[in-house]
């Protein structure tokens, strides 16, 4: 899957894996050592986040059911919590450490394509 930012008419990750069972939302990032420059993790259904257990800190996206960008939070390092983002219905996670392709801003509005 590709994640496209539909506002900015720009691709944001060319490799978008999907989290959205019990056991691969639980598992998230924990004990990766990173994602790709064009990579993210999709977690549906979620509104709040922890990075125990991972070993290098995220970029969230926090987006509605209607995949519009709700809040976006940088530079997570392990070990911390998020609580619950009100309106969020799924998350996307990136390596902090790789630059975003495309810009992102709250109000953006998204699309997850299958290729």
């Amino acid at each position: 899957m590709r994640l496209y930012n539909v506002s900015k008419e720009c691709k944001i990750a060319s490799k978008a894996n999907m989290a959205d069972s019990f056991f691969k939302r639980l598992r998230g990032l924990m004990g990766k050592r990173g994602l790709g420059k064009e990579e993210c993790l999709i977690i549906t259904p979620c509104n709040s986040i922890h990075t125990f257990f991972m070993k290098f800190p995220i970029d969230v996206i926090f987006v509605d059911g209607e995949c519009k960008v709700v809040k976006l939070i940088r530079g997570i390092a392990p070990k911390k919590m998020v609580m619950p983002v009100k309106g969020a219905y799924f998350i996307v996670e990136f390596d902090s450490r790789n630059e975003m392709t495309c810009e992102i801003e709250e109000g953006d509005i998204l699309k997850i394509e299958k290729m």
